[in-house]
């Protein structure tokens, strides 16, 4: 009986315990089977699962510079000139003409330009011939004048001043200085409107003028050294015009309206060695006493021998062509070397020049010395550097007279 009545308690509580546990905060545990297990009896297959293998990217592109912006290039158009009208042909509505501008004139090669529409040394030209002649033709009339009034180198003459402030004197300068330009202006000017004149040539002119007036000059005094002041006056200045002018226009003629600098440079250098060597010749002569005392006649020499080694410079232009370089190197060497020697020579002697002619020799012996081994040996170690090295053949030199295809015999030396 108790038995019964326990097991029909434990029927009646059993809901209300499971109304108490389904109020439990516990955690429902769900199985899910795993694939291929059993559930139920029933095998469940796993799900195919489709796995995309990964497709392989290509690489990225290597990133290039940008490129550089293109280059600008400025392209300059000429346009053709418009063509030129016939000027002999004007149009009906134009009854006076318009100018035609055509391309400038041109004479011996060269652009006309300068004041006088010929060369860059045209305006020099013409005024060195102006003022040369003008002068020249008032020094004919003036010292003569003076020489005859003042009684110069005249014995038992009376002085007369208005021989030269008359007003007759007067009028002869005047009309001889005015006649004298008006002939110079006239050639120079008509010369030069037909040839080409650069700047050196009217510069070597003006140099050349004073060697021919001083050559001519010089020689006539020696010539009439017993004539009468007067007369020896007047020709003594005519002479200087004519040599002057006989100088300034063989250089313009003969060495032409564009003279080479180095050819010029070389003639007027010949010209001032011509006169060193001769003064040291005079001093040589003086220190030994047998000049006698004339020095008029010593300063004629120094005036004649210019004009002499400026023509044997000219004429060695035919045959040699130094650069205007070596020309100047060797004229500061010379004159460097000779006066060291001859103040070194003169300052151990005791500096007496009148009774010893050793300074005058040895100052004359280094000059040339020291040109000569200037000229020879600087300019041919300058010329060829690699001549003295072994195994480095020094270059043939360059024929600029003959073009490299001509023939080995019509070669010609390059100092031609």
């Amino acid at each position: 009986m108790n038995t019964l009545a326990r097991l029909a308690s434990f029927v009646l509580l059993l809901p209300l315990v499971s109304f108490a546990q389904s109020e439990s905060i516990e955690p429902k545990v769900i199985v899910v089977p795993y694939p291929g297990m059993n559930d139920a009896g029933v095998v469940v297959e796993p799900a195919q699962t489709t796995v995309t293998p990964p497709v392989e990217q290509p690489p990225p592109p290597p990133v290039e510079p940008p490129p550089p912006p293109p280059e600008q290039r400025t392209i300059e158009i000429n346009p053709p000139p418009p063509p030129q009208p016939d000027p002999n042909l004007v149009p009906s509505n134009d009854v006076m003409g318009t100018p035609v501008e055509q391309p400038g004139a041109f004479i011996d090669g060269h652009p006309r330009e300068g004041a006088f529409l010929s060369g860059p040394g045209s305006m020099t030209f013409v005024l060195h011939h102006t003022l040369m002649t003008g002068l020249g033709v008032l020094a004919t009339q003036m010292i003569p004048r003076a020489v005859d009034a003042y009684c110069m180198g005249q014995m038992g003459c009376v002085q007369d001043p208005t021989k030269f402030t008359g007003e007759g004197a007067r009028i002869a300068y005047l009309a001889g200085s005015l006649i004298g330009a008006g002939v110079g202006f006239g050639a120079s000017a008509w010369w030069q409107f037909n040839h080409w004149i650069s700047h050196r040539t009217a510069n070597f002119g003006i140099v050349n003028s004073f060697v021919g007036g001083a050559f001519l000059g010089a020689l006539t005094d020696l010539i009439a050294m017993a004539a009468p002041a007067v007369d020896r006056a007047y020709a003594v200045t005519w002479t200087i015009l004519l040599g002057s002018l006989a100088g300034a226009w063989l250089t313009t003629v003969i060495g032409g309206g564009d003279i080479p600098l180095n050819k010029g440079t070389l003639m007027v250098s010949g010209a001032a060695w011509a006169m060193i060597y001769t003064a040291l010749i005079i001093g040589m002569i003086a220190a030994t006493g047998a000049g006698g005392g004339n020095i008029r006649v010593g300063l004629d020499a120094m005036m004649i021998t210019p004009a002499i080694g400026a023509a044997a410079m000219a004429f060695a232009t035919l045959k040699f062509n130094p650069s205007t370089t070596q020309i100047m190197r060797a004229n500061l060497f010379g004159i460097g070397v000779g006066a060291a020697v001859f103040l070194l020579s003169g300052l151990v002697l005791g500096l007496n020049w009148s009774t010893t002619v050793v300074p005058y020799v040895l100052g004359a012996v280094g000059a040339i010395g020291a040109k000569t081994v200037v000229s020879i040996f600087w300019v041919e170690a300058a010329e060829n550097p690699n001549a003295n090295q072994p195994g480095a053949p020094a270059p043939a030199p360059q024929n600029w007279a003959v073009p490299a295809t001509a023939s080995e015999s019509k070669k010609v030396s390059p100092w031609w």
